[in-house]
């Protein structure tokens, strides 16, 4: 099998920088893919599912990034992939389930602070009461 050298890159970090059999972006007129050996192109990227085939990786298997706009460049030297951001499916689940568990929290303390704004309005009440009965 043929490899080619393969940068992923966001604004944060760099997410691959290895040799690759395969990686295909989401383009504007569809789904981009290369393999090695590609012509020079340089290409916009759009948000989508971006795919791809390290080295190591089996030959079923495809890694996958949820990516935002950006442009793939393909050259002698590689492929060289630049977006603001990317992050994998399970990335994108775990944070999500953060945020809901956060979620979650803050509704349990918005019932909490009710129920306490309900037992400090009744107290108040009640010390109305007394106070109008003197």
């Amino acid at each position: 099998m043929n490899y080619f050298d393969l940068k992923i890159y966001t604004a944060d970090a760099v997410v691959e920088d290895g040799e690759a059999s395969f990686i295909a972006v989401p383009a504007y007129d569809g789904e981009y893919g290369v393999l090695a050996g590609h012509e020079h192109a340089v290409v916009a990227v759009k948000e989508g599912l971006m795919k791809y085939r390290m080295k190591d990786d089996p030959e079923d298997s495809m890694r996958r990034a949820i990516v935002s706009n950006g442009i793939m460049r393909i050259d002698d030297d590689g492929v060289m992939v630049l977006v603001e951001k990317a992050q994998s499916p399970e990335d994108i689940e775990s944070n999500l389930a953060k945020e809901k568990a956060e979620d979650e929290r803050n509704m349990k303390n918005a019932h909490k602070s009710a129920a306490e704004f309900q037992n400090i309005e009744v107290k108040l009440k009640r010390d109305l009461q007394g106070i109008r009965a003197q």
